[in-house]
């Protein structure tokens, strides 16, 4: 049993550094996680990640600083898992010059 089971959580920029790091360990501690990304590629393989260690997670990619792709991303992660317990809004970009 994890702390976490029967939890559902969207995370944002998921598929690379704190993000990542995020949503496996939310899926380690037995919630579903719904993973978001700009990138979908990268997205899919931090779900699939979560998928083969035998946890619930779906790749939904998009901009969650555009209001279509939020409502999508949260209406994605209610249909795939019936609700939404945590939100971890963790996307961001780095301009470098």
């Amino acid at each position: 049993m994890g702390r976490l089971d029967d939890r559902v959580a969207i995370v944002t920029g998921a598929g690379r550094g704190i993000g990542r790091a995020t949503a496996l360990r939310l899926a380690a501690d037995g919630a579903a996680v719904a993973v978001n990304d700009l990138d979908g590629h990268v997205a899919e393989e931090t779900a699939e990640e979560i998928r083969a260690g035998g946890h619930q997670a779906i790749a939904v990619m998009g901009n969650c600083a555009a209001r279509a792709d939020a409502d999508r991303l949260v209406a994605a992660c209610v249909d795939a898992f019936g609700k939404l317990d945590i939100l971890v809004n963790n996307a961001g970009i780095q301009y470098v010059a």
